[in-house]
């Protein structure tokens, strides 16, 4: 048998050193340890908005297992979907604020993937009552110190010669639309009310610039209209406004202005209306019923909803609506209506319905200021509010908090669904010189900020016992998303 060359035994030795290494790397399998990479929640502050993380592995992983073991703490419900080897999380409910959320994932022969990230603090803006804080708007941080006690952080953000008379939020929180008068007008002219726009510092989105506090633009002047009541869609992309003409009272009209600074008149005058939260329709009270305008061509047709008095709020995704319906006996009654126009009655009264809120969190229930009639010690009868719950599946109305000697209550639904915030007004008749009025028209001279915490759980057959806890002087409290 011939003998091989030298170099045919190199060429063979080394196909056999290959076979081997081969059959080494199949039998161990691949050595690299599994990794979770690019967790996009990774040290941000998140808010309602924030409904979804990703997370994706280094190399190929069994997705049973991840979906077994992904353990967030505390718990935050949500869905797991897959794009090859990136999972996203999809909240199924809203953060709590305030706190500290740790994703953990234990890997199978890996790296155990732990991720941090937090809600926002709880936060909220009013306008001061008392002395250099007197009609200027203030922000204020909650903060849960040591022991559970509340902490408050507040900032004002507006400077003294200007009186706010209103305000809304933009989506992030980053910014407030508000309108405002001159302090020095008083008791010259009727002030000329403008609307401006102002930074408060806390920057939620982490794409946007890290903007200080109080940085203020003008938004819409008063040079030829005055302009009264306005509404900012959810979004933050339309602003809906009632304006009058300084020089000829009846071009009098809602204007619809868009965040690329288009605007146009309605030709609609009114004193009640609301926008949807996606700033595609409006709903104004007029005489004998309401209107619900699209205000661009996907919105569809224009619809009167005849008897009906005025829409209370909007689900938050815009599909449901809350409306308050007059009736032939001189009663209210509360409708739920959606967007094929069928309507469900929720409640009767004989008394004013003054707002509601839906609960953010699951949108099962109704937070209402509702008011009744009771005897005063002066022997006249006057109207009482008080707070409510209202089970949307049932109708049924739990009194929750009586509000006596409250007049033109202010309420806000915390965006995480926990806490209200109300006001308390100390009024005088209206006089020469008075900046601050309730739309009532009186003069507020003096106001406190209360704190309520919401139940857990709604149960029809019982009423919760909770107490407010009082914060500060301010009136107008509305939370920051």
């Amino acid at each position: 048998m011939k003998r091989l060359a030298w170099f045919d035994r190199l060429v063979l030795a080394t196909i056999l050193a290959l076979i081997a290494a081969i059959s080494s790397i199949l039998i161990q399998g691949n050595q690299v340890p599994t990794r979770g990479e690019n967790f996009s929640w990774q040290g941000r502050k998140i808010g309602v908005r924030d409904n979804y993380f990703t997370l994706s592995f280094n190399r190929p992983i069994d997705r049973s297992d991840i979906e077994t073991g992904l353990v967030i703490d505390p718990p935050l419900p949500g869905k797991i979907s897959w794009s090859g080897d990136r999972l996203t999380y999809t909240l199924t409910e809203l953060p709590i604020y305030g706190k500290k959320y740790q994703v953990k994932l234990p890997i199978a022969q890996g790296e155990d993937f732990i991720g941090e990230f937090y809600s926002h603090d709880r936060a909220f803006a009013y306008i001061g009552v008392n002395q250099e804080e007197r009609g200027r708007l203030i922000v204020c941080n909650i903060i849960q110190g040591a022991n559970n006690v509340t902490e408050l952080k507040k900032t004002i953000l507006t400077p003294a010669d200007l009186v706010v008379t209103d305000f809304q939020m933009y989506p992030r929180g980053e910014r407030i639309l508000f309108s405002a008068f001159d302090r020095f007008d008083l008791g010259r002219d009727t002030p000329k009310q403008q609307l401006y726009t102002i930074t408060t510092g806390l920057n939620h989105d982490e794409h946007g610039q890290n903007l200080p506090s109080g940085r203020i633009e003008r938004f819409l002047d008063a040079k030829t209209y005055q302009n009264l009541r306005f509404n900012l869609s959810d979004n933050g992309k339309t602003l809906i406004v009632q304006r009058i003409n300084h020089g000829n009272p009846g071009d009098a009209s809602l204007w619809v202005i868009r965040d690329d600074g288009q605007s146009r008149p309605l030709g609609i005058q009114a004193d009640n209306f609301l926008l949807s939260p996606d700033g595609k329709k409006a709903v104004v009270s007029q005489t004998g019923g309401v209107a619900v305008i699209p205000l661009d061509v996907q919105a569809g047709k224009p619809q009167f909803l005849p008897t009906y008095e005025k829409i209370l709020a909007f689900s938050r995704d815009g599909r449901q609506k809350l409306m308050v319906k007059s009736e032939p006996d001189n009663q209210r009654s509360l409708f739920l209506l959606n967007d094929q126009g069928e309507s469900r009655l929720l409640l009767r009264t004989a008394n004013p319905i003054i707002s509601c809120q839906f609960e953010p969190r699951q949108e099962k229930t109704l937070y209402c200021l509702k008011s009744d009639l009771v005897m005063g010690s002066d022997g006249k009868v006057k109207e009482e509010p008080f707070l409510a719950i209202i089970e949307l599946e049932t109708g049924k109305m739990i009194p929750l908090l009586a509000l006596p000697n409250y007049r033109d209550v202010q309420m806000s639904m915390s965006p995480d669904g926990v806490a209200l915030l109300f006001d308390q007004l100390v009024t005088i008749p209206f006089g020469v010189g008075n900046d601050l009025v309730t739309g009532e028209g009186s003069s507020i001279a003096d106001g406190r900020l209360w704190l309520l915490p919401l139940p857990d759980q709604f149960s029809p057959n019982s009423t919760p016992k909770i107490l407010p806890q009082e914060l500060n002087a301010g009136f107008k409290p509305r939370w920051l998303p």
